[in-house]
């Protein structure tokens, strides 16, 4: 029961990381200005960014 606990959370945590990034960059973008507009693109590009690496780095089977 332990191990299946601990197999979720490593499962979720980068998941919700991106989501989290998402959202912190979507406010950013709405409330910012400047350099908040820089931050705001970085975090938004950030899960786009992660699946293309993913994609790309999977090996076809």
């Amino acid at each position: 029961m332990r191990r299946q606990i601990r197999r979720r959370r490593t499962i979720f945590a980068v998941p919700a990381a991106i989501g989290a990034s998402s959202l912190l960059g979507l406010f950013l973008g709405l409330t910012g200005d400047g350099l908040g507009d820089l931050f705001a693109w970085l975090l938004v590009g950030l899960a786009p960014f992660t699946m293309a690496a993913v994609l790309l780095r999977r090996s076809p089977n």
